[in-house]
């Protein structure tokens, strides 16, 4: 199969930068997004837009980048989804979004006697490897299937990776999300300690990238100034992270019920139930942190 056309249902701070590079890349675009004000970049360069899913369904591939179970579902085979508006050509539906291994089975069951693969390809790398069309992309599905997209997840991702069967790709994602929550968490803290010590953050990346600070941050100086802003440029911002933060650590527990009582891991979760003032000033310490000139 030659993948030609593809669609991006939700074009938010992931989507959006995600569906630029797919045009980018040369393929035929079209966006949906319930919010109209999402179509404007897109709609400014002749890209189809919508604001329903059935829309997509001529297209070769639909992707899927929605924050929950309950709207991926909805996309799907709700009023005026995906399903209501299949007509000879059968599309890959690809779950880009972090929702549970079990979740892709229920859509894998909905969707397959229509005709539609489905694939879990959810991505790591937040906002900025979004933007970079270098992220890390987890794939989980037929390996037929995920072969026949690499194209389409090269316009957007420098990593892509097999995980083995559906839901494999998801069950990867959310382990991975828990040890990056964690750490992006704790990391403002700990840059916000080092700012108000006189530290410059250019000086002591290198030094966090060869020990054992280093995380997906230390890479480059400029990174964490430029995600936390990006994650914290207004308070909406900040609480709709946190929102998805929490799903995310939901997601964990919910796949480890069968590892324990997992103490950490619900301490966390705890943490997250009451993000206050405080941790979004230390987000905006750090974003205000940039390299000279930047």
């Amino acid at each position: 199969m030659t993948i030609r056309t593809g669609a991006v249902i939700g074009v938010g701070a992931l989507g959006a930068p995600m569906a630029m590079n797919i045009r980018k890349a040369g393929f035929e675009l079209t966006v949906c997004d319930a919010r109209e004000a999402a179509h404007a970049p897109f709609s400014a360069l002749g890209v189809r837009c919508t604001t329903s899913a059935a829309d997509c369904a001529d297209c070769d591939v639909v992707i899927v980048l929605v924050a929950t179970p309950e709207q991926a579902q909805a996309v799907a085979l709700g009023e005026g989804g995906l399903r209501s508006g299949l007509g000879d050509r059968k599309p890959i539906l690809v779950v880009m979004g972090t929702i549970a291994p079990d979740s892709m089975q229920d859509l894998q069951r909905d969707l397959e006697p229509a005709g539609v693969r489905v694939v879990d390809a959810p991505v790591s790398g937040g906002v900025v490897k979004a933007r970079d069309g270098t992220l890390a992309i987890i794939m989980g599905g037929r390996r037929e299937d995920c072969e026949a997209l690499r194209p389409l997840m090269q316009s957007m991702g420098k990593a892509i990776f097999y995980c083995g069967a559906l839901g494999s790709g998801q069950a990867t994602k959310i382990v991975n999300n828990l040890v990056g929550i964690t750490t992006l968490m704790i990391a403002a803290e700990a840059y916000r300690i080092g700012l108000n010590n006189g530290l410059f953050l250019p000086d002591v990346m290198p030094v966090f990238e060869v020990s054992t600070g280093r995380n997906f941050f230390t890479a480059n100086a400029g990174d964490a100034p430029e995600a936390y802003g990006a994650w914290a440029k207004t308070r909406a911002d900040f609480d709709s992270l946190q929102s998805i933060l929490r799903k995310d650590i939901d997601l964990a527990l919910s796949i480890g019920g069968g590892s324990g009582p997992l103490p950490m891991t619900r301490a966390l979760r705890a943490v997250l139930g009451d993000v206050d003032d405080e941790t979004f000033e230390n987000w905006r310490a750090v974003a205000a942190a940039a390299l000279p000139g930047t």
